[in-house]
């Protein structure tokens, strides 16, 4: 493996893009628990559907039946020539069979819908548990990293400082005893 070398100008700079990793972490975070809640709201959405359309359907049937007991009634009354008067009693009956068909068309519908939301919310769910892996690891280490290489950053600087500190007075040092040793 080939030795990698950086180019660093700034220890601050590393320090600032920790900071701003720390302030990422918790901002996602916090969005994700918010995302989690919302993927909650279909879920009941469609469940407080599936508890309503089976109840319509029983009204609906309730429905029909009466509007078929309503338009025997009104056939049994009148004679059989005239059979177009009970005009608003088959219409009924017909609007019923259509609520019928649709509330029963919305329990199927329902159903396949339960089923495809709730398959949609695990995998995003799943891809919420990486993300939260992420944040509890990578990026966890990723910072970490970077706060030990301000430190050893700033070790080295200070120890360089030093070095040179004292190699200067060592310097000056050894000068003023040469200047010293040559002035009679």
């Amino acid at each position: 493996m080939a030795a990698r070398s950086a180019n660093i100008t700034s220890i601050e700079t590393i320090r600032t893009f920790a900071t701003a990793l720390i302030a990422f972490e918790d901002g996602t975070e916090d969005a994700a628990v918010q995302l989690e809640l919302e993927a909650r709201r279909p879920v009941a959405w469609i469940d407080e559907l599936s508890a309503y359309w089976p109840k319509e359907v029983r009204k609906a049937s309730d429905n029909v039946s009466e509007a078929r007991i309503s338009l025997e009634k009104c056939e049994l009354t009148i004679s059989g020539e005239d059979r177009r008067s009970c005009y608003d009693e088959r219409k009924a009956l017909e609007k019923a069979k259509r609520r019928l068909r649709t509330a029963e068309e919305k329990v199927q519908a329902v159903r396949r819908w339960k089923v495809q939301i709730r398959k949609e919310v695990e995998e995003f769910q799943v891809q919420i548990a990486k993300l939260r892996q992420f944040l509890e690891s990578d990026l966890v280490r990723s910072i970490t990293s970077l706060k030990r290489m301000s430190e050893a950053l700033e070790q080295y600087v200070q120890r360089s400082v030093g070095q040179s500190g004292s190699e200067a007075s060592s310097t000056a040092k050894g000068s003023g005893d040469s200047a010293s040793e040559a002035a009679p």
